[in-house]
């Protein structure tokens, strides 16, 4: 199972990785690379142990992408 990065409060894949102070350093040979492909690329066997006080928190990752602007329909088909 996989789950939802929430960068801004430092969770990764449901890993808690911390929050990032500055930058990322830069790869010459991953440019796009941001230092948390290892947590992003684990495949979960079963899921988190849920939290009392955020009970539906990891949100599962259900592999769907959010509409990118929902008030405007996002992108037409070719229907």
């Amino acid at each position: 199972m996989k789950y939802k990065d929430d960068l801004p409060n430092g969770w990764v894949n449901g890993y808690y990785v911390g929050l990032r102070q500055g930058t990322n350093t830069q790869d010459s040979l991953e440019p796009a690379a941001d230092g948390y492909e290892v947590q992003r690329d684990t495949q979960r066997q079963g899921t988190v142990t849920p939290d009392k006080l955020q009970p539906n928190y990891p949100e599962p990752d259900t592999g769907t992408k959010p509409d990118p602007e929902p008030d405007k329909g996002g992108e037409q088909g070719n229907g």
